[in-house]
């Protein structure tokens, strides 16, 4: 059999490329074979169009050539998402103080901190309160700690020291809830204090009646807060431990926006200065 020119160099083309083609495939990882079977057919094209075609091996090649990846079935790494400054994707994220959260713990047996009856306010006579007043170690009542009302009227001090409502002893906030509710119909009372070494007698007197002595425990005091005063025990022996006994700041310390003020218009106030220094002015 007697081939023309033209057919032997095209068989010899066809085995030039198909040499090529092995010589690149050998070297190329499965992703990389991929990506050049895909770019065959064009230069397939362009030969059979009768274009030439010029392939140089480049021993980088299998390096440059990035393999296609599939983004569905390829998982993501947690450290993807992590946003600059945040804590690390692999790092463990520290707790969150739950104190705002927790429900107030009271003890049912928590001792009474004062009492109120009248106008006046009592506390427990306790060792520490004898030695900073300097009353006598042996005294027991209940000290009047202030006085308004009724108790001012019948001429009880700060500083008192209850012995006796109705000549009925008084020791503790117990007693003087058990006493005022026996007479607490009544409209007068005699109260028994010991005052300046001296024991004295008050008439307390009440427009309609006396009522019952109202007693507490000490204020509610904020989860890991510290202790208010030198040690006297635990603290939920006397406290209520919360965020909800009480209001932070104090109603005295909230600032209100000040109002505007025309001109003209006198101070709202004392004297703190120009008005404008806090108010709008308005013509």
């Amino acid at each position: 059999m007697k081939l023309d020119p033209v057919s032997l160099v095209a068989a010899g083309l066809l085995l030039l490329m198909a040499l090529v083609i092995v010589a690149l495939f050998s070297g190329l990882s499965p992703e990389q074979r991929l990506v050049a079977t895909t770019a065959t057919p064009s230069a397939t094209g362009s030969l059979m169009s009768g274009q030439s075609l010029s392939v140089t091996a480049s021993p980088g090649l299998a390096g440059s050539t990035r393999p296609v990846v599939d983004p569905v079935r390829v998982p993501t790494s947690a450290a993807a998402f992590a946003v600059q400054g945040s804590f690390p994707a692999n790092a463990e994220i520290p707790p969150v103080s739950r104190s705002d959260t927790l429900k107030p713990f009271m003890n049912p047996k928590a001792r009474l901190a004062e009492g109120h009856w009248k106008g006046l306010e009592a506390l427990p006579l306790s060792v520490e309160l004898k030695k900073k007043l300097r009353l006598p170690m042996e005294l027991e009542g209940l000290l009047v700690d202030e006085v308004t009302l009724n108790a001012a009227a019948a001429g009880l001090l700060a500083g008192d020291v209850i012995l006796a409502v109705n000549s009925q002893r008084i020791r503790t906030l117990e007693e003087l809830k058990a006493a005022t509710l026996r007479i607490q119909l009544a409209k007068s009372a005699t109260i028994t204090v010991y005052r300046a070494g001296k024991v004295q007698n008050f008439l307390l007197v009440a427009k309609n009646s006396l009522g019952q002595a109202q007693v507490e425990t000490a204020p509610m005091i904020l989860p890991g807060e510290i202790m208010p005063h030198p040690y006297r025990g635990p603290c939920t022996q006397c406290h209520a431990i919360g965020t909800t006994g009480h209001i932070v700041p104090d109603p005295d310390g909230i600032v209100l926006p000040p109002p505007a003020i025309r001109a003209g218009t006198p101070a709202p106030h004392k004297d703190r200065g120009p008005c404008q220094a806090c108010h709008q002015i308005i013509q």
